[in-house]
């Protein structure tokens, strides 16, 4: 076997995450939450054993948003039609999305908010407290660019005959 043999799955895997990342929209509001979450963590100096939960909650999230999207996409394939049993096996791929989301917002909170809360109280108009306002409304704005449906790509260099 061959080294480029052997980095085709990760090649496919990637592949697979950049398809995802362009055709799901909550992944992409997933991973742009997780980026600030993270920019969060370090902007407020958690210890790493904080930043490995969020960490881990960010990857739950991920996944099963990625689980997710296979599951829908099998379940498209396999009933083109409208059925019930295909409505339930989406449904349920959603709902561990769902629950997944709640719980690594409850582990985000519980961990970003107590120092988030000492910075603004003790210093509220420090370098830190507008760095930290700056990165919040970064991430408002992210969430809504996210949001907004995505244009269909074309190849730059292709010319447009008129």
């Amino acid at each position: 076997m061959s080294v480029v043999d052997s980095l085709n799955p990760f090649r496919c895997a990637l592949e697979g995450i950049a398809d995802a990342l362009s055709t799901q929209r909550h992944l992409r509001i997933h991973v742009v939450v997780a980026g600030f979450v993270a920019l969060f963590g370090l902007l407020l100096g958690l210890p790493y054993v904080d930043l490995l939960l969020l960490l881990m909650a960010i990857a739950l999230v991920v996944i099963t948003e990625l689980l997710n999207t296979a599951v829908e996409l099998t379940v498209d394939l396999a009933s083109p039609g409208v059925s019930s049993i295909a409505r339930r096996a989406k449904d349920t791929a959603a709902g561990a999305v769902l629950i997944a989301a709640l719980v690594s917002a409850a582990i985000g909170i519980i961990i970003l908010a107590p120092p988030l809360f000492r910075v603004l109280v003790a210093s509220p108009f420090s370098a830190k407290s507008a760095m930290l306002a700056v990165t919040a409304l970064g991430l408002g704005g992210s969430i809504v660019t996210a949001l907004l449906p995505r244009r269909s790509r074309q190849n730059p260099f292709q010319r447009i005959n008129l």
